[in-house]
């Protein structure tokens, strides 16, 4: 074999590792959060719940009652990041029961957190565990249905989305850092971690994604569609003018595919998850205030 040749296969296979390589840590985050934060820590009384998704796995979670007692009906799915769980999201919302009064489903996607499961996928098998958690609520809690909300931060944002056109049991959704669709979140990703052009990089990691997980669309979806589908329940979307990850044109794409009624607010300053942190105080009026409103 000529010499050149020779280079070509050994630069091929190399190509093929690193992007088998890239669609791993899509299936396997490389940051994955230990479960740090507990209801407890906030004095808030709880139940632990578990409940299985129809393809057999079990997740885990946290009912937290609303303070005002066992008849509350107005209650809130919480939905988490890639990486993230059920605890990340209680430090930045715990505010919206011991405050705000609302009973508060939280619960790990599968393989995060406490739940089973061997690999994640940003959010396109994480749809049927959104629908368990709803399926949970409708046989062990069914008064929740009446006035039933959901909070989704990133990957648990895209979730949220797709799922509400099936979910007409929701009835509000407030959405931190939604992204408009799967090949682009990873795109922006690799490049801000790696600096690597969409081709031949993501498209080969993508097509080895779909090799691992099974599933030929694992990669084809998109929220931006979705977004349109909810109206005329309300959402509010949020962003974060330096989110490198979720941009504030993604943002801004995805919110004006929503119809109204809907509401937008970019934080200035404010990176990935870290919207809370920064607007301390007003996010939390706004977001418990949305609910109020809406649910």
């Amino acid at each position: 074999m000529p010499v050149w040749a020779l280079f070509g296969v050994v630069l091929l296979l190399a190509l093929m590792s690193f992007c088998y390589y890239g669609s791993g840590i899509i299936l396997h985050p490389p940051k994955m959060n230990r479960l740090g934060a507990f209801p407890e820590q906030y004095g808030l009384p709880y139940e632990k719940v578990s409940f299985k998704t129809r393809d057999g796995l079990t997740l885990r979670g946290w009912f937290i009652p609303s303070p005002r007692g066992p008849d509350e009906e107005r209650t809130l799915v919480l939905c988490h990041g890639w990486g993230d769980n059920k605890g990340d999201l209680l430090k930045i919302t715990n505010f919206l029961n011991h405050a705000a009064g609302f009973n508060l489903l939280y619960f790990d996607n599968r393989s995060h957190g406490e739940s089973d499961g061997e690999i994640t996928t940003i959010g396109y098998l994480e749809t049927i565990d959104f629908d368990a958690a709803v399926d949970f609520l409708r046989e062990k809690k069914p008064h929740t249905l009446k006035r039933l909300g959901v909070f989704g931060m990133s990957m648990g944002a895209a979730v949220a989305t797709l799922c509400m056109p099936k979910h007409p049991e929701v009835k509000a959704a407030v959405l931190e850092s939604p992204f408009t669709n799967y090949r682009e979140v990873v795109r922006q990703w690799a490049w801000n971690h790696f600096h690597l052009p969409y081709f031949p990089f993501i498209v080969l990691t993508l097509f080895f994604l779909r090799l691992r997980v099974g599933h030929g669309k694992v990669d084809s979806y998109h929220p931006i569609r979705a977004a349109a589908m909810i109206s005329p329940r309300p959402l509010l979307v949020i962003g974060g003018s330096l989110d490198e990850l979720m941009p504030e044109r993604e943002v801004r794409a995805f919110y004006a595919a929503a119809k109204e009624p809907k509401q937008l607010w970019i934080i200035p300053g404010a990176r990935h998850s870290k919207c809370h942190d920064l607007a301390g105080i007003e996010y939390e009026a706004r977001v418990a205030g949305f609910f109020n409103r809406y649910l």
